[in-house]
């Protein structure tokens, strides 16, 4: 009986342990991912002063979403959206890494 309740400890602690190794090497693969997408997106608040925030997950979404030639966008809220830039434009010689954040007017848009 103490052989059995010994073995499903450590089975819980195993399976524990894993879940969260996978959570660490998750959350690094999506920190280097978002070093190599830095400067080719831009999350934009709309007629407001709020705080962004996004999941790291849309990272991914962004990667996917990128188009050669056309600048695509996320919208997160009615009032927040991710612009991406293209493939072409970001390989372009004069390429200029955009900012973080733009706080912009819907009159702009």
């Amino acid at each position: 009986m103490k052989w059995i309740v010994i073995s499903s400890l450590f089975m819980l602690l195993s399976i524990s342990s894993f879940s969260q190794a996978n959570g660490g090497n998750e959350t690094e693969r999506l920190m280097t991912l978002n070093k190599q997408l830095e400067g080719t997106f831009q999350i934009q608040i709309i007629d407001s002063r709020e705080q962004p925030t996004f999941p790291l997950s849309t990272l991914d979404e962004i990667r996917a979403k990128r188009d050669t030639g056309t600048v695509q966008y996320i919208w997160l809220k009615s009032n927040v959206r991710i612009l991406i830039l293209p493939k072409n434009e970001i390989a372009d010689k004069n390429f200029k890494r955009l900012e973080r954040v733009k706080y912009i007017s819907s009159s702009e848009m």
